[in-house]
């Protein structure tokens, strides 16, 4: 029979993810990732397997537990063009007002993109799948506004996408120096997504 975890698998998980998304994949030791955990090398070790393995098991907690729930608005069904001015308004704020441990973290996702030389292809295909996530949804809003009427029909959804897929990744980018300067960003992208409406 096997013994029965003395500890919350969740719960370490998370830890591990808030030394990894602070400090990045090659700065986060297996010593600082245990002690934050409360792990034994043992346990560790019996549980993951590897800080590879660990680093894993975290990008799929920080996909299912911080971007679904971002994403989630744009993702339901006839979102447009409020939908899309809203997630950057709020994606503003959330900056503005960001916990002091949150200060300069970025996501953990795009920090993972300027590690690649350190990790492999199996990181760098979850980054992408991530990028491409975000270009799909803002490309599936885009083609609702057009046929909401908010958005000429003049094939230009695709590129908007695209620009706007940029953009996150430079708010988030930004972030990591100033929060500030990263939500003056996130206003200016609402700004410039309003604008490409007449009704907002």
């Amino acid at each position: 029979m096997a013994r029965k975890r003395a500890f919350d698998e969740a719960a370490v998980i998370r830890a591990a993810r808030d030394v990894f998304w602070s400090r990045g994949y090659e700065a986060s030791s297996l010593d600082r990732l245990r002690a934050a955990m409360g792990l034994s090398r043992s346990s560790f070790y019996e549980t993951f397997g590897s800080k590879r393995a660990l680093f894993a098991r975290v990008q799929a907690d920080y996909l299912a537990d911080v971007i679904t729930p971002r994403l989630a608005p744009l993702e339901r069904p006839g979102a447009g063009m409020a939908s899309l001015v809203t997630y950057f308004t709020t994606f503003a704020e959330y900056l503005r007002t960001a916990p002091p441990e949150r200060a300069g973290r970025g996501c953990l996702l795009v920090n993972t993109a300027t590690e690649l030389e350190v990790l492999d292809d199996e990181a760098a295909g979850v980054v992408e799948a991530y990028r491409q996530r975000v270009r799909a949804v803002f490309g599936t809003v885009l083609q609702q506004a057009v046929q909401d009427g908010d958005l000429p029909g003049d094939g230009s959804a695709e590129r908007r996408a695209e620009l706007l897929t940029a953009q996150v990744i430079g708010v988030f980018l930004t972030s990591r120096l100033s929060l500030p300067a990263a939500a003056v960003l996130a206003d200016a992208v609402a700004a410039d997504v309003r604008s490409w409406s007449q009704r907002f």
